[in-house]
């Protein structure tokens, strides 16, 4: 901070002084310690009448409250009679002066007192530097909602790509179960006509209902449950994702054949349940072998379980687990 001193000397005879002069300053938010002064512009400093000036560089004082002055006493002449000493701000222009109207005493003066005698462009700068802290502010705000908006945005965006690949992952699993499933049909489809050749090339006539009940040729078997040591229904020891078709066998499960009435549910037998249920309809619709039917059971009733159910609990070699 910069500013400027200007220092009246009386009037008076011999008012004027040779001796070195020294200026203090305190004010509201700094003190500044003594200098020596020196009228760049004179080349006899502090003469009768003359108002002698010069530039002070400190830090910020603040608003000035007082001040010392005084001289070293020294050379022909020593005494000093001061009218005022005023002070200026380059920043803002703001000026403060202490009235002094009095003779040194031995080189010291009383203790200046300084009281703001122009506010220069001080109010306009302060609302100057208010509105840009508002400023700032406010761009500092938007800097956060910013960034915010950009995190919240990244995050999006990483959930949008975290789904997308679970949903192409899914998609996969569906695309090769697509596959096994059609593979499973035609080799179902080759099987029947490989019966069809075993049959002296006549249509299988398939399982139909004659009189007596049964279907000849036909054998069911029946898929059932063991947990906690008792037999279950089939529904009780394995359980399906209705959303993506894939089943699985419970934690402590176990998946049982049976061969005969007296297993499981009584759904087995030859040629047990699957005329009751599936009167009409070839094992082969569901990827079985078509003299074999294989039933599941919820406690109630049997359901057919297609070669795509079965791979999934016995994996590809699920003929050899069951018809065996």
């Amino acid at each position: 901070m910069r500013y400027r001193w200007s220092i009246r000397t009386g009037d008076a005879m011999y008012a004027g002084t040779d001796a070195n002069v020294f200026l203090s300053l305190a004010g509201e938010d700094a003190t500044m310690r003594e200098v020596q002064l020196n009228d760049p512009d004179a080349t006899n400093d502090w003469e009768k009448g003359d108002t002698n000036h010069g530039v002070i560089e400190t830090e910020d004082l603040g608003d000035l409250k007082s001040g010392t002055l005084r001289t070293d006493n020294s050379g022909a002449g020593a005494g000093w009679q001061v009218d005022w000493v005023k002070l200026q701000s380059e920043e803002d222009e703001r000026e403060w002066t202490a009235t002094v109207g009095k003779w040194d005493d031995g080189g010291k003066f009383p203790l200046l007192k300084f009281s703001l005698t122009n506010r220069g462009r001080y109010d306009e700068l302060q609302r100057q530097k208010q509105a840009e802290a508002r400023k700032q502010s406010d761009k500092a705000a938007q800097d956060a909602k910013s960034q915010r908006d950009s995190e919240s945005k990244r995050k999006a965006d990483e959930e949008e790509e975290a789904f997308q690949r679970e949903l192409d992952a899914q998609n996969r699993q569906l695309e090769r179960e697509l596959k096994r499933a059609k593979m499973e049909a035609e080799i179902a489809k080759r099987r029947a006509e490989i019966d069809k050749l075993k049959n002296g090339n006549t249509p299988s006539p398939g399982p139909q209902v004659p009189a007596g009940g049964g279907a000849a040729g036909l054998r069911t078997l029946e898929l059932f449950g063991m947990l906690n040591g008792a037999s279950v229904p089939l529904s009780q020891v394995v359980v399906c994702d209705r959303a993506t078709g894939r089943c699985q066998v419970v934690p402590g499960g176990r998946v049982l054949v049976g061969e005969g009435p007296g297993d499981g549910f009584g759904l087995g037998g030859v040629p047990g349940r699957w005329a009751m249920y599936y009167g009409g309809r070839s094992p082969a619709e569901f990827g079985l072998d078509a003299d074999k039917g294989v039933l599941g059971s919820d406690g109630s009733r049997g359901w057919a379980l297609s070669a795509q159910f079965l791979t999934q609990v016995f994996g590809m070699g699920w003929r050899a687990a069951i018809y065996s």
